[in-house]
């Protein structure tokens, strides 16, 4: 191979080295300053930032020792979010340790503070999931465990009570104005609530009105009608 030719492909390949060189340098000063941000977020209470930036640091390539140490960090972040949702539990459980089972099914015996330490308690889950769902290792883990706990019948009898009873009211406004057919309807989406107190007030208040040919006759009529209605602005829509 001539001189010049053998050198000219060596000065090629030191080329494409010293870029790649350059390149992985880039790369390394980037991510340090991306775990430098994930740092400074977490420090500043973003948790949901830092869990992002160190999860985005892991799945990059080519691997570097900063890989390591973003799923470091996202192992810390995944263990203090499990803490947490323990704390979490606790403080649910203590507060439930207080009361008996006639106790969370008798609305009037609850006490002042019930609500607000069970939407707290709620909260407080819904903040956990949204700073560390991007902590792929308890995503579900976080989910799951909040969707159960909103299942707990006490829980959930808290939780649903200010929209069932605002439904129930509803339904009791139209059959005081003699609308039974619209009462019917509003008594039966209250009823799904349960096992909210006012929940079961409408289920119970519903079975009524199902053993009443009229009533169910009008609220079947009334469906239908509404079904009819909905078609036709949807109809306008579509020719508009």
């Amino acid at each position: 191979m001539p001189y010049y030719v053998a050198s000219s492909q060596l000065a090629a390949a030191r080329a494409v080295a010293a870029a790649r060189q350059q390149e992985l340098w880039k790369k390394a000063q980037s991510a340090a300053l991306r775990v430098d941000a994930a740092e400074n977020a977490y420090a500043s209470g973003n948790v949901s930032l830092a869990a992002k930036i160190y999860a985005s640091l892991a799945r990059s390539r080519p691997k570097t020792q900063m890989n390591d140490t973003a799923l470091q960090r996202l192992e810390v972040l995944a263990e203090e979010s499990r803490q947490k949702l323990a704390e979490t539990d606790r403080t649910l459980e203590e507060y439930a340790a207080k009361m008996s089972a006639s106790q969370w099914k008798d609305k009037r015996s609850w006490p002042a503070d019930l609500p607000d330490t069970i939407d707290s308690a709620f909260q407080q889950y819904e903040k956990i999931v949204d700073d560390y769902s991007a902590v792929s290792a308890v995503r579900r883990e976080l989910t799951s465990h909040v969707a159960k706990q909103r299942r707990h019948p006490d829980y959930s009898a808290v939780l649903n009570e200010p929209e069932a009873k605002t439904l129930l009211e509803l339904a009791r406004q139209h059959e005081a104005e003699k609308q039974q057919c619209c009462a019917f309807w509003v008594y039966e989406e209250a009823s799904k609530l349960a096992p909210a107190p006012s929940a079961r007030s409408a289920a119970a208040r519903l079975a009524e009105m199902k053993q009443i040919p009229e009533i169910v006759a009008a609220a079947e009529r009334c469906r239908k009608l509404q079904w009819c209605h909905r078609m036709y602005k949807l109809a306008e829509r579509l020719v508009a």
